[in-house]
């Protein structure tokens, strides 16, 4: 405040001494141009110049038109209000003859000659009235000899008025300028300081307890500042995703191994008390413990799986033609696979592409079918994979004609470790995280998956695409 202070008072000072010195320039040139033209009018005497023939020269036409004045010494003085040029009420001038006396004048009162030779306009005082005073010589045109004197004062009393008036003026300015700017300053201060204070209140709580939750910075500003409200916004949800990613691995990954170290710490006990010395029970809990092993490695794998989707947005630009992808995945089962029956149905364009890294849509798919086929039932499988679109996605759906699922267990399928009858899921095993895996890689790329079931018909599940950009840009 103090800067624009200063600013503001260097601007109202350099203007007022601008605006003085360009008046007193234009007075004096005014002047100097008046009397240069009485002169030139006056030099047009071959004689001396007298009360009696001074008439001629001032552009008056006949004598006795000027006013008749004396001095206390009794000379005559004629006297008129102009010189016959345009001049202003403040001016004065007056013509003296040869010897210095004054022979004509504008104005009532008298004054003596200042100077007999020419001078520049100069500030003087007289009778206590502060101007420009100049003298001027004149010679005649013809005779070349000296036939009076001139001389004029500029009183400034009009000029030192004006000056006043606007010092006044700008200092009054100055004052409503401040205190208009300390009002606008106030408000705009507090327009963009409190949002940056809730922005700075906000970043304090997280500095202070990065895991706890975060509340929304809401500012509606318009500017710069909703803008960065956003960015710091988006960027604390997705740092408390990865918070709560890793926090839920480490949750998990306690709670379900678990089981799982509780059997491999039995059978190592047991082997340790007696079983190393029976072959049959050695070898039964080592078949035991690497089955143990496997299905934690497989756990981990999966929630890493997890965790590596959510923290990862890099390959939400890329494209999948799902038509190739699909025909090379289902060749690829039926190779692995030879006692499932399967079956695959394309309508949509052969080249038709979702946005999608194409690992992550395998990955999806080849989780669907691996499911399909282990809930088949023990009889011969049957797997049926259909592709389909609208006008903005790819629809992929498997189905099968496997045990089905219930329509309480349908509501929680896509939850981590959620297994429905656990009974029957126990003998066909898995981890309970592939379909959050697929329920992850659907909204990372803002798609959905649905499930619909009947128990003991089959079910179908179906992941939705969005189809690529450049097929918008075509």
């Amino acid at each position: 405040m103090l800067f624009c202070f200063l600013v503001f008072t260097t601007f109202v000072t350099i203007s007022y001494q601008t605006s003085v010195l360009y008046f007193l320039d234009g007075e004096k040139d005014g002047l100097v141009n008046v009397v240069d033209d009485l002169v030139e009018k006056l030099e047009n005497s071959d004689d001396a110049l007298t009360p009696d023939n001074i008439y001629q020269y001032l552009g008056y036409q006949e004598p006795g038109v000027l006013d008749t004045l004396y001095d206390e010494d009794g000379h005559v003085i004629k006297s008129a209000e102009e010189v016959g040029i345009p001049v202003v009420g403040w001016r004065s001038f007056q013509i003296y003859d040869i010897t210095g006396q004054m022979i004509f004048t504008t104005q009532t009162s008298s004054l003596p000659l200042a100077n007999k030779k020419s001078t520049a306009p100069v500030i003087v005082t007289i009778g206590g009235k502060s101007g420009y005073i100049i003298t001027r010589e004149i010679k005649s045109k013809k005779t070349g000899k000296v036939v009076g004197y001139l001389q004029s004062f500029n009183n400034l009393g009009f000029y030192y008025n004006i000056r006043n008036k606007l010092l006044f003026i700008l200092i009054a300015l100055e004052i409503v300028a401040m205190f208009l700017a300390n009002f606008i300053g106030y408000f705009v201060s507090n327009h963009f300081l409190k949002p940056l204070s809730k922005l700075h209140a906000a970043m304090r709580r997280v500095t202070h307890s990065p895991s706890s939750e975060f509340k929304k910075v809401e500012i509606h500003s318009g500017d710069e500042i909703e803008e960065l409200a956003d960015v710091f916004n988006k960027m604390m949800y997705k740092t408390h995703d990865y918070i709560e990613g890793q926090e839920r691995f480490v949750s998990d990954v306690s709670h379900e191994l678990r089981t799982p170290l509780a059997v491999l710490d039995g059978h190592v006990n047991l082997l340790l008390r007696w079983g190393k010395d029976d072959p049959e029970q050695l070898k039964e809990s080592l078949e035991a413990s690497r089955q143990e092993i496997k299905k934690m490695s497989s756990m981990i794998q999966d929630m890493l799986d997890i965790t590596r989707l959510k923290q990862s947005d890099e390959f939400q630009t890329e494209e999948t033609e799902v038509v190739g992808s699909v025909t090379d995945l289902m060749n690829n089962m039926e190779m692995i696979h030879q006692t499932c029956s399967f079956d695959f149905e394309a309508n949509l364009e052969p080249h038709a592409k979702a946005q999608i890294y194409k690992n992550h849509y395998i990955q999806a798919l080849t989780i669907l079918i691996d499911n399909a086929i282990k809930y088949s039932g023990a009889e011969q499988s049957y797997v049926k994979v259909t592709l389909s679109e609208d006008d903005r996605n790819i629809i992929t759906s498997v189905s099968d004609k496997g045990m089905g699922i219930c329509e309480e267990d349908q509501a929680h399928v896509f939850e981590r470790f959620f297994r429905a009858d656990k009974a029957r899921n126990r003998e066909i095993g898995g981890t309970g995280l592939g379909l959050s895996i697929i329920a992850n890689i659907a909204q990372i790329y803002h798609g959905s998956v649905s499930v619909k079931s009947k128990l003991g018909e089959g079910s179908t599940f179906t992941l939705v695409l969005p189809k690529a950009e450049s097929l918008y840009n075509l």
